[in-house]
């Protein structure tokens, strides 16, 4: 029954969607796993867990998304492909894991489009704070560690989905139970790369373009294959 309730007044159903060619800009990691524990913020059915393919930024190390998560054709809710969009998690920095606000492309029955952010991505897109304030204020984040993001769940905090014919579009608690995964996959190594000690330092504004020579303010450090946010005075 849900997955003939969620087929209904699809947007842009397509059937048999296969891989897609490399972008520019950025690398496939390969095969992860995910639960979006949002979807049940409309019912507590909603809580499996499905392959994805998941990519990388190359400029932005850290930057991930998934692949058409929902329209790929594995998600259970749905029992066809589709064309979605992709979900982008920020895991540059591995202590600040966040979820910008975005549309994912489709709408799901009677309830409307589709949306998700984190907490602090509602606050960031509604100009409440800054990604820089929420960090400077020990706000909640996500984490990234041994290849896993997770999100805490708690009522301080939590995961924002939203449709737009449901509660007038206002954001829904989401991780409710405490599901939310994105397994990485193994391949990438993610969590147990070190860094390598003669490598040059580079640093990139938090939209991804290098600097040379940058200032005071937040930035993207890498070292080889390790990035990490820092704050410099």
């Amino acid at each position: 029954m849900k997955k003939l309730l969620l087929l209904a007044s699809l947007i842009s159903l397509v059937l048999n969607i296969n891989a897609r060619e490399p972008q520019e800009g950025w690398k496939q990691l390969g095969t992860g796993t995910f639960c979006d524990d949002m979807f049940s913020a409309i019912s507590e059915s909603f809580l499996d867990t499905w392959e994805v393919e998941i990519e990388e930024s190359e400029a932005m190390p850290g930057l991930y998304r998934l692949v058409n998560p929902f329209g790929n054709g594995k998600c259970p809710y749905f029992e066809n492909s589709f064309n979605g969009n992709d979900l982008i998690i920020d895991a540059t920095d591995p202590e600040h894991v966040w979820i910008p606000l975005q549309e994912m492309g489709f709408s799901a029955g009677d309830w409307g489009e589709f949306y998700i952010c984190c907490f602090n991505g509602l606050m960031i897109a509604s100009e409440v704070f800054t990604l820089e304030e929420l960090i400077e204020f020990e706000c909640e984040f996500g984490k990234l560690a041994d290849g896993r993001i997770t999100f805490p769940q708690n009522e301080g905090y939590r995961l924002q989905p939203a449709f737009s014919n449901y509660l007038e579009g206002t954001p829904a608690d989401g991780n409710t139970h405490d599901k939310f995964l994105v397994t990485l996959p193994t391949s990438s190594g993610t969590g147990s790369l070190a860094i390598e000690e003669n490598s040059p330092i580079e640093y990139y504004n938090l939209q991804g373009i290098r600097v040379e020579n940058p200032t005071s303010g937040y930035y993207i450090r890498r070292q080889g294959s390790k990035s990490s946010r820092v704050l410099l005075r």
